[in-house]
């Protein structure tokens, strides 16, 4: 059965179908409320049906709501149609990850460290107010026009693990490939998790190709649980080794031996941007040797090899000139190594005034909650102050701009200004607005809105009487904001069966209501009493309608048809069809008569309804 033209909660308009996973399709959506264009994630039945999953379902997709972060792709709402349950999403018009590298391959080291960083970046957002988004994957990683990196599908797939998903075909397959060893185990889970799963990213971008493929989901997991991956080294030449480091760090088995938060790996990944040393200390795992070459070792450095030494009689005798080059070309990256380290030692010192002060990096906390980021620059040492940007529409208390940056240099007790966007704003004005426009600029602003119809003859309908709390006036952001609409005052017509025109007039005088007397003929009503209205009784209509009051005339004056004569059944008929009742006597009379009309209680003129005596001889 084909979505498309459903519409959602009397808004979300389905145009197309534009996704489909294991647990749901996608579909592109029409927000008629606020003209822009959605994205609708619409469960399978085999779901909807579990009254487990659809609570964990709720609750998730309302925590997914709270997360505002450019790296994330946004939930906007969620509910039920019917047995059907959805997500409204931001819809994004990119590419996702898993596309660019299927079409384009692996990506540049120092792309993919970028692209990694803005996804810790989102996931430490995340991680930080309780979720844990347990699918992380470049299929959930999708590039915006402008090229933003968006993660996507917080809060839905962590409600579709369960142990029996790895056994079901097709439906976890994707899930498993990026499965941390704990999850492949059914081992509760935290942020670490999804630590592990980009790594698996992580590796997939630079080498163009996930650690562990196998036949089944079950197997991939189990071989994240047994196996260590490959060297990404020896699946991509020239693989920088600090990234490596990062990387395999990042997929340590033990959750207590990789990356203890999201913000560790991105800051490891922002030293690797900025040509610094990472944190990263990984063990040599199969497939690695530490290169004999003293400058090298001088650095710090150990290089993964491309693959494990052949027995020395497998190995080809290398010709002289070529061990020549070898042991030139080795001795020249030590020393350019070298320099590099002596340089960034300079650059780290600060010989102002003769005297040497050793400068520590400044970490990046743009985006980061306050406290949080307050804590970061403390623990490094250094003293912070707060700005507020009062035009700023971010998130309240959230760091927007950092001085000095993130990475740059500065002596411990040296001071970095963080920025935050203030909580409360004024209400802007917009008494002068339509509803819809007058809603945009609320939501633009960081408000809630809720419409408050008010009965009023004081303007026209529709128009704005202003907000509750009134323009102006300061307040937090993500408070419900009433924008007061004028509208009708509705009054219900009375009942007023049998009432005189002295009596109603009052009445509607009461209810702001104006009678229009229409006078006819009534078999039922007195005449000069009410038999109805036009609205009729009980309907709504606007404060200072005219209502049509019908007054009766009593019964209609007709003629009495003459019925003697005729047979029983034919003079019954014509009388009743004028509009009389009739009552039937029988006389015994002469054989001609027999079942004729022999004699009327009356003639000539009478109200309808009036009962007809009539005489049957027999």
């Amino acid at each position: 059965m084909t979505m498309v033209g459903t519409v959602f909660s009397n808004r979300y308009e389905i145009e197309r179908e534009i996704g489909h996973g294991g647990m749901a399709d996608v579909f592109l959506a029409h927000d008629q409320l606020l003209d822009r264009p959605v994205a609708v994630k619409v469960l399978f039945a085999e779901f909807a049906r579990d009254p487990t999953f659809v609570e964990r379902f709720r609750r998730e997709a309302q925590s997914a709501a709270q997360l505002n972060h450019p790296n994330i792709v946004a939930v906007y709402d969620w509910g039920r149609e019917g047995d059907t349950y959805y997500i409204v999403m931001e819809y994004v018009e990119g590419r996702s990850l898993r596309d660019l590298i299927r079409e384009r391959g692996p990506v540049p080291p120092q792309g993919a460290a970028r692209i990694a960083a803005a996804i810790s970046d989102a996931l430490q957002y995340a991680h930080e107010r309780g979720l844990v988004h347990r699918d992380v994957k470049s299929g959930n990683i999708i590039f915006a026009p402008d090229g933003t990196v968006k993660v996507t599908d917080f809060g839905v797939a962590a409600d579709a693990r369960s142990p029996s998903d790895l056994t079901q075909t097709g439906r976890v397959m994707g899930t498993a490939t990026y499965f941390s060893p704990e999850q492949a185990q059914g081992h509760p889970v935290d942020a670490r998790s999804d630590v592990y799963s980009l790594g698996v990213v992580l590796y997939e971008m630079v080498t163009g190709s996930p650690p562990f493929i196998g036949d089944s989901p079950v197997a991939v997991a189990m071989r994240h649980v047994r196996e260590k991956p490959i060297p990404p080294s020896a699946r991509a030449n020239g693989l920088p080794a600090d990234l490596e480091r990062v990387i395999l760090h990042a997929l340590a088995k033990d959750a207590n031996q990789r990356y203890q938060s999201a913000a560790d790996l991105r800051d490891d990944l922002v030293r690797f941007t900025r040509g610094r040393p990472v944190l990263a200390s990984v063990a040599a795992a199969p497939g690695f040797v530490a290169v004999p070459a003293a400058a090298m070792a001088s650095a710090g450095t150990r290089v993964p090899a491309t693959a494990t030494a052949r027995p020395a009689a497998a190995r080809p005798t290398p010709r002289r000139p070529t061990r020549q080059w070898g042991t030139i070309f080795a001795t020249g990256v030590g020393i350019v190594l070298l320099l590099g380290v002596v340089i960034w030692v300079l650059a780290s010192a600060d010989f102002s005034g003769g005297k040497h002060t050793k400068r520590f990096e400044v970490p990046s906390v743009e985006g980061l909650p306050f406290d949080n980021a307050a804590t970061a620059v403390k623990n490094q040492g250094f003293k912070f102050r707060i700005e507020t940007d009062p035009e700023s529409l971010d998130i309240p208390g959230k760091v927007i701009r950092q001085t000095p940056v993130g990475g740059s240099l500065l002596a411990r007790g040296k001071t970095v200004t963080l920025t935050i966007a203030p909580k409360a704003v004024k209400l802007p004005d917009v008494a002068s607005l339509s509803f819809d426009d007058a809603q945009k600029k609320l939501l633009s602003v960081g408000f809630r809105v809720q419409r408050l119809d008010e009965p009023t003859d004081k303007a026209p309908v529709g128009t704005l009487l202003g907000t509750l709390p009134p323009a102006g006036e300061k307040a937090d952001r993500g408070t419900v904001v009433q924008i007061r609409v004028a509208a009708d005052i509705l009054v219900t017509v009375p009942n007023i069966i049998g009432k005189t025109r002295d009596q109603i007039d009052p009445i509607f005088k009461f209810l702001g209501l104006v009678p229009d007397y229409q006078d006819a003929n009534n078999d039922t009503i007195p005449q000069n009493q009410s038999f109805g209205t036009d609205p009729p009784i009980g309907q709504k209509v606007r404060y200072g309608s005219t209502v049509k009051v019908m007054m009766s005339l009593g019964p209609l004056i007709v003629e009495i048809p003459n019925v003697v004569g005729q047979d029983q059944e034919a003079a019954t008929n014509a009388l009743v069809g004028a509009g009389f009742n009739v009552v039937v006597d029988f006389a015994p009379t002469n054989p001609p008569d027999k079942n004729k009309v022999i004699s009327q209680s009356q003639t000539g003129q009478a109200p309808r309804t009036t009962t007809i005596t009539i005489t049957v001889g027999f």
